[in-house]
């Protein structure tokens, strides 16, 4: 049987759930009723029901309570010892979205003349402005692996919030349940909003920062004016020109009318503000996400909307102010204890913003879900209450994409997206044994070790991270994923016991390197390059396999990117 039951459950009751066994896997949410008996519920919403009953029909909880009687024709299972709570929901996923296209054209350096016009099977169509299409609705392009939406699940998530996580006008977002058969046929709303950020076009406009802001704010004044035509035009008086078609600004106008929210990724402090002050030039539904420096600009969050708040912690070099004390002359070990500190205030900015009385939800960013879980374990060890971040999780998460009515706690009408474990959610060493998604229920693989520098099973005596020590000196081809193409850069590295510094040459110039580690088999640095007037931080950490490195590059405005590394002989 794919659902765990305690010992007590009867023999003739376990033989009948055996015998629904494979084929209940790939049934759909109809395919009869559920009685979960005998559970402690928490209902995040309700209180707690320390033994309760919950029937689940057509995918959806029928009946909740402590005096709830199965009906005749559920299939009952006994969950005695077991606790049932809502399903977690991401509000930060990009899973399932296609790779974006090669760049074309004169700014992309492919393809034959401005718009890809040089022949091939794309000739003739119009070549994609990646990262500035509002109009771009993420419900039809969603398909996502197997695997991610197990991961997802086997850590107690059971709804992610789609969206490109790079560009100025990312798309409009789509909320999809982790069921294991076709996600986007089942999405549970889009679109949930427009996707926004600060990332330009390398190589184009706009490509700075400042371009990035004067571009959106122009958008914001076509969608203005383009509103007002199209409702001129469909007052039907005659002799009124009919306004051109425009997707992008299509898109755009229920989000300057306060129809259609807002998500704006803005990270550090004069992100946030920055993005607040847009927010009040146009009027618009604005949800920050991110707000990793929230505990900085508590003063604007305090009367915003309700917060999403990203427990992808970031490096102390990413944290605004450290940058300028970590070029002040230290002694030696200062970097360990600047990194120190600031990691004990980024793991404590939720328990700040809670404290200041700003709604929020988690969310995990860049985390993988083991990860996730693990750092919001770390936000409740800083002092965010636990019974606050479960909220967050659940309702909170559920209230700022608007299915408030249909997820986020355990009650009568809502989907049956629920979470069997052995204790308390978010407890220590609570083990998440089932998850019913869609009402659908689906068992959970052992968790796998949480952090990204946690050993390998099997690993030998040395360094943390698994096995012996990686050497890694010498001369390496890295390749990074970036949303217009792949960029090839070289690096060289020097490695004195655990520690590595060298330089990298890229498109961009040399940078030296500076705070390597190595952590077993994971290796970590950071490098700043000059790019498009500005100076930007970029912290990489990767897995060395032999001669080749995996692993991703992170900044605070770019977000995060994929490369590989190969080692030269």
């Amino acid at each position: 049987m794919r659902l765990a039951l305690p010992l007590v459950s009867g023999l003739v009751l376990g033989a009948a759930l055996l015998a629904a066994g494979d084929a209940h896997a790939q049934a759909p949410a109809s395919a009869g009723p559920w009685a979960l008996t005998n559970a402690r519920i928490e209902t995040v919403t309700k209180g707690t029901i320390e033994k309760g009953t919950i029937v689940i029909r057509d995918g959806i909880i029928e009946a909740v309570g402590a005096n709830v009687t199965p009906p005749s024709d559920a299939r009952v299972v006994d969950l005695t010892g077991r606790t049932v709570y809502p399903g977690f929901i991401d509000l930060t996923s990009s899973m399932g979205l296609p790779n974006p296209p090669a760049p074309q054209g004169r700014f992309g350096g492919g393809g034959g003349g401005e718009g890809g016009a040089g022949g091939g099977p794309n000739a003739g169509t119009p070549a994609r402005n990646v990262g500035l299409e509002p109009g771009r609705v993420i419900a039809n392009e969603v398909a996502p692996a197997v695997a991610d939406i197990r991961a997802s699940r086997d850590a107690g998530i059971t709804a992610a919030l789609v969206a490109p996580s790079r560009g100025a006008f990312r798309g409009l977002s789509a909320l999809i349940p982790m069921r294991d058969d076709s996600s986007s046929h089942y999405v549970v709303k889009a679109p949930v909003a427009l996707h926004m950020g600060y990332q330009g076009v390398a190589g184009r406009y706009p490509g700075t920062l400042l371009g990035v802001i004067a571009y959106e704010r122009q958008q914001f004044y076509d969608a203005q004016r383009h509103g007002l035509l199209m409702d001129r035009y469909k007052a039907g008086q005659r002799g009124v020109p009919r306004p051109s078609y425009d997707a992008d600004l299509d898109a755009l106008v229920p989000v300057v009318r306060g129809q259609m929210p807002a998500f704006f990724a803005a990270s550090n402090e004069n992100e946030i503000r920055r993005a607040i002050d847009i927010a009040k030039e146009f009027d618009l539904k604005l949800t920050i996400v991110g707000a990793t420096e929230g505990f900085r600009a508590l003063d604007v969050l305090r009367t915003a909307r309700p917060v999403v708040v990203s427990v992808d912690f970031p490096q102390a070099v990413e944290v605004t102010g450290w940058a300028y004390r970590g070029a002040q002359q230290r002694e030696l070990n200062d970097s360990a204890t600047r990194d120190a500190a600031v990691r004990k205030i980024v793991e404590a900015n939720a328990a700040a913003l809670n404290r200041a009385g700003v709604k929020f939800a988690l969310a995990p960013g860049a985390l993988k879900p083991n990860e996730f879980i693990a750092n919001v374990h770390k936000a409740i060890a800083a002092g965010l209450p636990r019974e606050v971040a479960v909220q967050a999780l659940t309702i909170r998460a559920a209230e700022i994409a608007g299915v408030a009515d249909q997820l986020g706690s355990i009650e009568q009408g809502k989907i049956a997206d629920l979470v069997v474990s052995d204790g308390p959610p978010l407890a220590d060493n609570a083990r998440i044994r089932t998850v019913f998604v869609d009402g659908i229920d689906y068992d959970v693989a052992p968790p796998a070790p949480a952090g990204r520098n946690a050993q390998r099973a099997g690993g030998g005596s040395g360094a943390a991270g698994g096995g012996a020590m990686a050497q890694v000196a010498g001369t390496w081809t890295m390749t990074v994923n970036a949303p217009q193409g792949a960029m090839v850069s070289t690096m060289t590295l020097t490695q004195t016991g655990d520690a590595l510094d060298g330089q990298m040459i890229s498109q961009f110039g040399n940078a030296a390197i500076s705070d390597g580690r190595v952590n077993g088999r994971t290796v970590s640095w950071i490098a700043s390059f000059q790019i498009g007037g500005e100076r930007t931080t970029v912290n990489f950490e990767a897995d060395v396999d032999g001669t080749r490195m995996t692993g991703r590059a992170r900044t605070g405005e770019s977000g995060t990117m994929t490369f590989t590394a190969e080692k030269k002989p």
